[in-house]
Protein backbone atom coordinates (compact mmCIF):
# COMPACT_ATOMS: atom_id res chain seq x y z
CA UNK A 1 0.00 0.00 0.00
CA UNK A 2 1.42 3.33 -1.01
CA UNK A 3 1.15 6.33 1.26
CA UNK A 4 2.24 8.87 -1.30
CA UNK A 5 -1.32 9.96 -2.16
CA UNK A 6 -3.78 10.38 0.70
CA UNK A 7 -7.12 8.78 0.09
CA UNK A 8 -10.10 11.03 -0.44
CA UNK A 9 -12.67 9.51 1.91
CA UNK A 10 -16.27 10.07 1.02
CA UNK A 11 -17.15 12.32 3.92
CA UNK A 12 -19.85 14.92 4.22
CA UNK A 13 -17.97 18.09 5.09
CA UNK A 14 -14.56 19.74 4.94
CA UNK A 15 -13.86 19.18 8.65
CA UNK A 16 -14.54 15.45 8.31
CA UNK A 17 -12.41 15.36 5.16
CA UNK A 18 -9.52 17.04 7.00
CA UNK A 19 -9.84 14.53 9.86
CA UNK A 20 -9.83 11.69 7.30
CA UNK A 21 -6.71 12.97 5.57
CA UNK A 22 -4.97 13.47 8.94
CA UNK A 23 -5.89 9.91 9.99
CA UNK A 24 -4.59 8.55 6.68
CA UNK A 25 -1.33 10.46 7.06
CA UNK A 26 -0.85 9.20 10.62
CA UNK A 27 -1.60 5.60 9.52
CA UNK A 28 1.03 5.97 6.80
CA UNK A 29 3.55 7.55 9.18
CA UNK A 30 3.37 4.73 11.76
CA UNK A 31 3.27 1.92 9.18
CA UNK A 32 7.09 1.57 8.99
CA UNK A 33 7.10 0.95 12.75
CA UNK A 34 4.33 -1.66 12.55
CA UNK A 35 5.39 -3.29 9.26
CA UNK A 36 7.82 -5.76 10.93
CA UNK A 37 4.77 -7.41 12.55
CA UNK A 38 4.07 -8.88 9.09
CA UNK A 39 6.78 -11.43 9.88
CA UNK A 40 5.01 -12.48 13.07
CA UNK A 41 1.35 -12.28 12.06
CA UNK A 42 0.31 -13.63 8.67
CA UNK A 43 -1.99 -11.20 6.91
CA UNK A 44 -1.01 -8.28 9.14
CA UNK A 45 -0.46 -5.90 6.22
CA UNK A 46 -3.79 -6.73 4.60
CA UNK A 47 -5.60 -6.43 7.94
CA UNK A 48 -4.00 -3.05 8.66
CA UNK A 49 -4.86 -1.49 5.31
CA UNK A 50 -8.27 -3.12 4.76
CA UNK A 51 -9.68 -3.02 8.31
CA UNK A 52 -7.68 -0.74 10.60
CA UNK A 53 -7.25 2.30 8.35
CA UNK A 54 -10.88 2.35 7.09
CA UNK A 55 -12.01 1.86 10.71
CA UNK A 56 -9.92 4.83 11.81
CA UNK A 57 -11.57 6.91 9.08
CA UNK A 58 -15.03 5.77 10.27
CA UNK A 59 -14.18 6.39 13.92
CA UNK A 60 -14.60 2.73 14.99
CA UNK A 61 -10.85 2.19 15.40
CA UNK A 62 -7.94 4.27 16.60
CA UNK A 63 -4.17 4.14 16.47
CA UNK A 64 -2.87 5.35 19.82
CA UNK A 65 0.74 6.45 20.14
CA UNK A 66 3.40 7.18 22.72
CA UNK A 67 6.33 9.22 21.47
CA UNK A 68 6.90 11.08 18.20
CA UNK A 69 5.01 10.22 15.03
CA UNK A 70 8.17 9.44 13.07
CA UNK A 71 9.65 7.20 15.81
CA UNK A 72 6.93 5.96 18.17
CA UNK A 73 7.97 4.35 21.42
CA UNK A 74 4.64 2.56 21.66
CA UNK A 75 1.52 1.96 19.59
CA UNK A 76 -1.89 0.46 20.22
CA UNK A 77 -4.58 -0.33 17.70
CA UNK A 78 -8.03 -0.42 19.27
CA UNK A 79 -11.54 -1.19 18.09
CA UNK A 80 -14.89 0.06 19.43
CA UNK A 81 -17.88 -1.50 17.70
CA UNK A 82 -21.28 -2.73 18.83
CA UNK A 83 -20.19 -6.35 18.36
CA UNK A 84 -16.75 -6.06 19.94
CA UNK A 85 -14.48 -3.82 21.97
CA UNK A 86 -10.89 -4.95 21.54
CA UNK A 87 -7.28 -3.96 21.99
CA UNK A 88 -6.06 -5.42 18.69
CA UNK A 89 -2.37 -4.56 18.91
CA UNK A 90 -0.13 -3.37 21.73
CA UNK A 91 3.48 -2.73 20.74
CA UNK A 92 6.28 -1.05 22.67
CA UNK A 93 9.75 -0.50 21.19
CA UNK A 94 12.79 -2.06 22.82
CA UNK A 95 13.90 1.43 23.89
CA UNK A 96 10.48 2.13 25.41
CA UNK A 97 10.12 -1.07 27.44
CA UNK A 98 10.16 -0.77 31.20
CA UNK A 99 9.30 2.94 31.03
CA UNK A 100 5.52 2.72 31.50
CA UNK A 101 4.50 3.13 27.86
CA UNK A 102 2.58 -0.15 27.80
CA UNK A 103 0.63 0.88 30.90
CA UNK A 104 -0.08 4.33 29.49
CA UNK A 105 -1.25 2.86 26.18
CA UNK A 106 -3.55 0.40 27.95
CA UNK A 107 -5.02 3.23 30.04
CA UNK A 108 -5.59 5.30 26.90
CA UNK A 109 -7.03 2.28 25.07
CA UNK A 110 -9.49 1.52 27.86
CA UNK A 111 -10.52 5.17 27.96
CA UNK A 112 -10.97 5.40 24.16
CA UNK A 113 -12.89 2.13 23.97
CA UNK A 114 -15.03 3.02 26.98
CA UNK A 115 -14.81 -0.49 28.43
CA UNK A 116 -12.69 -1.43 31.46
CA UNK A 117 -12.37 -5.01 30.19
CA UNK A 118 -11.99 -5.07 26.40
CA UNK A 119 -11.10 -8.25 24.58
CA UNK A 120 -7.34 -8.74 24.38
CA UNK A 121 -5.12 -11.60 23.21
CA UNK A 122 -1.52 -12.43 24.06
CA UNK A 123 0.57 -15.05 22.23
CA UNK A 124 2.16 -17.78 24.35
CA UNK A 125 5.71 -16.52 23.79
CA UNK A 126 4.78 -13.07 25.24
CA UNK A 127 2.59 -14.40 28.07
CA UNK A 128 5.10 -13.86 30.91
CA UNK A 129 6.00 -10.41 29.63
CA UNK A 130 2.35 -9.28 29.65
CA UNK A 131 1.37 -10.82 33.01
CA UNK A 132 2.19 -7.73 35.13
CA UNK A 133 -0.01 -5.56 32.89
CA UNK A 134 -2.83 -8.10 32.89
CA UNK A 135 -2.74 -8.24 36.69
CA UNK A 136 -2.53 -4.45 37.04
CA UNK A 137 -5.63 -3.94 34.86
CA UNK A 138 -7.42 -6.98 36.31
CA UNK A 139 -7.71 -8.62 32.91
CA UNK A 140 -8.74 -12.23 33.40
CA UNK A 141 -7.82 -15.05 31.08
CA UNK A 142 -11.07 -16.55 29.83
CA UNK A 143 -9.90 -18.77 26.99
CA UNK A 144 -6.88 -20.32 25.27
CA UNK A 145 -6.96 -20.99 21.56
CA UNK A 146 -4.38 -22.88 19.54
CA UNK A 147 -3.50 -21.59 16.06
CA UNK A 148 -5.76 -18.53 16.23
CA UNK A 149 -3.34 -16.26 14.39
CA UNK A 150 -0.35 -18.55 13.82
CA UNK A 151 -0.21 -22.28 13.36
CA UNK A 152 0.79 -24.09 16.54
CA UNK A 153 0.86 -20.95 18.70
CA UNK A 154 -1.50 -20.63 21.66
CA UNK A 155 -3.23 -17.28 22.14
CA UNK A 156 -4.33 -16.37 25.66
CA UNK A 157 -7.69 -14.58 25.49
CA UNK A 158 -8.64 -12.03 28.15
CA UNK A 159 -12.01 -10.56 29.08
CA UNK A 160 -14.28 -12.61 26.87
CA UNK A 161 -14.71 -15.38 24.37
CA UNK A 162 -13.18 -15.27 20.93
CA UNK A 163 -14.40 -17.08 17.85
CA UNK A 164 -12.64 -17.62 14.52
CA UNK A 165 -15.15 -15.27 12.86
CA UNK A 166 -13.83 -12.39 15.00
CA UNK A 167 -10.34 -12.26 13.48
CA UNK A 168 -10.28 -8.51 13.49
Amino acid sequence: MSCTHPIAPVLGNAHAYDRGVAAWQEACAVWPTLAPLKATYPGFSSWYWSKVVPGVLRGTRAILRQGPLNAPLGLAIVKREAAENKICTLWVSEAGRGRGFGRELLEEAIDWIGDDYPLFTVPAQRYEEFQPLMERFRFYETQRLNSLYRSGIVEHIYNGQFSAQQQS
